[in-house]
């Protein structure tokens, strides 16, 4: 994992509003432990996706790509704007085993769709 620790609690530290449980969750994905196999699903919460940054998402995107076990992202309902589609697609590309992304009642228009045409060809 190149993504360094100040990166990271800069993106999800506890100053950044976003609460424990998905904290946990992002480490979980961050970690790409084996042994946590059952670790399939991850729910985003409106009240922790307002606090994310730029960075975060980015990050969020780096992480799923280099996770070996997620198969299944719900991002439903959490006002996801074209910039958050943008830095969040940058690095999903590389990632080989998510197989169902789900984005319904967002925010975004045709530039989040657009940045997410690199993804879908994968």
């Amino acid at each position: 994992n190149n993504i360094n620790n100040e990166e990271h609690h800069e993106a999800f530290g506890e100053h950044t509003n976003i609460s424990e449980n998905c904290r946990y969750k992002i480490n979980l994905i961050r970690d790409n432990d084996p042994n946590v196999k059952w670790f399939k699903n991850f729910y985003m919460d409106r009240n922790d996706v307002e606090h994310f940054s730029d960075l975060a998402w980015e990050l969020l995107g780096r992480y799923i790509a280099e996770n070996d076990h997620l198969e299944e992202i719900d991002i439903d309902d959490v006002g996801l704007t074209d910039e958050n589609m943008t830095h969040l697609f940058k690095y999903l590309t590389r990632s080989t085993s998510l197989k169902e992304l789900l984005l319904r009642n967002n925010n975004f228009g045709l530039d989040g769709i657009q940045s997410m045409i690199p993804f879908l060809k994968n």
